[in-house]
């Protein structure tokens, strides 16, 4: 519609509120959060709702954590997904030089949404989703030691440099099986730059990823 000139129109999405608390445990990534949403809601968990993340909780992601989980809260069919701007906001565009763009953004006191969901982050678990739906989520202790065929490091919520950087370190003592197809997609040019510059394109490159 908007090639052709003409508005696109859609229902007014309700609010779906996500309380956040608590703090992730080692070995468990932003990407469980919204998989335990995915778990709990379903593909379909977040259609005609934008997702809006609070709590205390919050300041325990950096802008890639919230970037993993509101570039993956498309697998909920929500409309989009929101996080507040604050300090941990301020520090990230300060770190890019852009200091001069930000602007704290929360939500009022008391705000009232339609739906609320709570995660107790440091409860959570590592999970995986399995075929042939990204909600048919489970423990990845339920699948431990199934064959895997190919690995993707780097679609749009798992290509930061902490993502790549991961890896990289467990590369470094380990090999990738001849049997699996290994592929990493920095997700951006910045990125690229940071890995190769600090020799992790090199491990990653060594250890058979393409």
């Amino acid at each position: 519609m908007a090639m052709a000139g003409k508005p696109f129109y859609l229902i007014m999405p309700k609010v779906f509120g996500v309380r956040l608390s608590g703090k992730l445990p080692d070995w468990v990534s932003a990407r469980d959060i919204l998989l335990e949403l995915l778990r709990q809601l379903s593909v379909k968990g977040g259609v005609g709702y934008i997702m809006e993340y609070f709590g205390p909780g919050i300041s325990e992601l950096t802008v890639t954590d919230r970037a993993s989980i509101t570039n993956f809260g498309a697998e909920l069919g929500a409309t989009t997904s929101v996080f507040p701007s604050d300090e941990n906001t301020k520090k990230f565009l300060a770190s890019q030089g852009r200091l001069d763009l930000w602007t704290p953004l929360i939500a009022v006191e008391g705000a009232e949404y339609d739906e609320v969901s709570d995660i107790d982050m440091s409860r959570l678990e590592p999970l995986i989703a399995c075929p042939s739906s990204p909600d048919n989520v489970v423990k990845v202790t339920e699948v431990a030691g199934k064959p895997v065929a190919q690995v993707l490091v780097g679609s749009c919520s798992n290509s930061s440099l902490r993502d790549l950087m991961i890896v990289a370190r467990v590369l470094e003592r380990e090999e990738i099986h001849n049997d699996v197809s290994f592929e990493i997609n920095p997700g951006s040019r910045q990125v690229l730059e940071n890995i190769t510059a600090q020799s992790d394109m090199l491990t990653l490159v060594k250890a058979g990823a393409r």
